[in-house]
């Protein structure tokens, strides 16, 4: 009778816990309050002996929460996002970038480029004062494998508001030189967007499209990205002091070693 009684028991335990396990939605797993909208105005400016002329360019992109510290966050995108091509403007054009990210729920913030890589296309910004009702954009502890589930965050055409972002689910299909390749919808503002995997953590860095065919991006490869990030963090945290000893727990173990 006590061993009937103590098996009723466990049963009703093993429902009871069963019964409060709640598995958690997509909306839950992803850092949604990691992403943001980038916009970029180039001011220009070419004189000659006797005048000068001025004007400027807009253009926007995505972008993602690294880190937050005291101070502010530490922002990544790609690097044409973040940072003009001199080389692609006229002889003699100067050229100077003035850069503001929004948030999720709309603040605007100001924002300058820490470091950037045109190789592999990635750019490190930081915006102060940003520390508030955002979250991190935390690290995958491996990279990717052919045919997993992934997730993109993103303002493809400026599509976004308040409370509202564009989300996109795919698939990952492998790699080439510094590239990753994966299959969603994305278009012109996705640039510089997160890639996440299914426990929504960063595995890669939307920089590029097909142009014929919207459907398969190029990432920065996860081993470059995880590098770049490493290398960012090591030199600018320093000015950290609270966050500088709390580095190496942003960086998974595996990616470190490729140095």
């Amino acid at each position: 009778m006590i061993r009937i009684i103590s098996l009723i028991t466990i049963v009703i335990s093993m429902l009871s816990c069963t019964s409060v396990t709640k598995s958690l939605s997509v909306s839950e797993i992803l850092p949604r309050k990691g992403y943001v909208y980038i916009k970029k105005v180039v001011k220009l400016r070419r004189c000659t002996e006797t005048s000068c002329q001025a004007g400027s360019i807009a253009s926007a992109g995505s972008g993602f929460i690294l880190k937050v510290t005291y101070k502010g966050s530490f922002i990544m995108t790609a690097a044409h996002v973040c940072a003009t091509n001199t080389a692609e403007l006229l002889p003699g054009v100067e050229a100077v970038d003035h850069l503001k990210v929004q948030t999720l729920e709309g603040r605007y913030y100001n924002a300058k480029v820490l470091q950037f890589d045109r190789e592999i296309d990635a750019c490190m910004m930081f915006a102060e004062d940003l520390v508030d009702h955002v979250e991190e954009v935390g690290l995958a502890n491996h990279a990717p494998v052919e045919g997993d589930k992934i997730y993109n965050i993103a303002s493809p055409y400026g599509i976004h508001h308040p409370y509202v972002v564009p989300i996109f689910e795919g698939r990952y299909i492998g790699e080439r030189g510094f590239n990753g390749f994966y299959t969603f919808e994305a278009g012109p503002g996705s640039s510089g967007s997160m890639i996440l995997n299914e426990e929504g953590k960063l595995i890669g860095l939307l920089h590029s499209v097909y142009r014929d065919m919207h459907s398969i991006v190029v990432s920065v490869r996860y081993d470059s990205l995880m590098q770049f990030i490493r290398k960012g963090l090591i030199q600018h945290l320093t000015s950290h002091t609270r966050e500088f000893n709390e580095y190496k727990s942003l960086v998974p173990y595996d990616a470190s070693s490729i140095y």
